[in-house]
């Protein structure tokens, strides 16, 4: 009863993150799964649990960002044909590495996303709705973002955040209002296949998308009084750790 009850608070915090930050949650479930010792949950297994969490934040923030006018959904439609069709591909190979493997990759991807978001702290939300640059870049790298997201699980929203941001222009609140209904398409696609493989277990993916549901509702009603320099710093900070922490236990298990 505990470890579902422990499982469930994992995804709440993981949703409530996830819809504020864009994430969709994966960035918080899979190390969390897989870090701490009294989950013992497999690379496989948390990879699995939250894709499924990462399908469930979508759904439970889009629509009220929707109803808000936080989301450009001309624009999440455009970029998630190619999240969407990268996720496939990224399930399909997910399955052909080894936890090490994925553990590294993870944790380069976060440090990476870290290292753009602290080089651009001071970037101002100087676009508007609708009037943004570098589409075709934007495409290709959130295509990119689809294949690591069916492969980590992690619903690409955390190469989405900065490209929309960084690359195209869009103003910080609206990339994470799109981002999370461009995870939506994401996950479902990844979701799909993992289905099809048999490799969800849905004793650990139940509690992590009930937690996640209820934190993504949570996280969506704060967004519009959340500071945006506030919610950088919040993002940089806590994927920092994550990634340090994933690299090292991902680099001790290779050697």
């Amino acid at each position: 009863m505990m470890y579902h009850l422990l499982i469930i608070g994992v995804g709440l915090i993981a949703g409530m993150f996830g819809v504020l930050a864009g994430l969709g949650g994966g960035a918080i479930i899979v190390p969390c799964l897989t870090l701490i010792p009294y989950f013992g949950i497999s690379m496989h297994e948390a990879i699995a649990a939250s894709i499924v969490g990462v399908l469930i934040t979508s759904l439970g923030g889009s629509s009220r960002y929707i109803d808000e006018g936080f989301t450009d959904i001309k624009l999440g439609m455009l970029l998630a044909l190619g999240t969407a069709s990268g996720a496939i591909a990224g399930s399909l190979v997910s399955r052909k590495l080894n936890d090490s493997v994925l553990g590294v990759i993870f944790s380069l991807i976060l440090i990476y996303v870290s290292y753009e978001m602290i080089k651009n702290r001071q970037k101002k939300d100087t676009g508007t709705n609708g009037n943004y640059k570098h589409y075709p870049a934007g495409f290709v790298l959130t295509g990119t973002s689809g294949i690591l997201a069916g492969m980590l699980g992690v619903g690409g929203g955390a190469i989405n955040v900065p490209v929309m941001h960084l690359v195209m222009g869009v103003p910080m609140k609206i990339t994470t209002a799109t981002s999370n209904f461009m995870i939506g398409a994401t996950a479902s696609a990844a979701v799909f296949v993992y289905l099809l493989k048999g490799s969800i277990d849905f004793s650990i993916a139940a509690p992590v998308g009930f937690g996640v549901f209820i934190g993504a509702k949570a996280g969506s009603a704060l967004l519009k009084h959340i500071n945006t320099v506030a919610l950088k710093r919040i993002f940089t900070v806590i994927i920092i750790i994550i990634a340090v922490e994933m690299f090292y236990n991902a680099m001790k298990a290779c050697l």
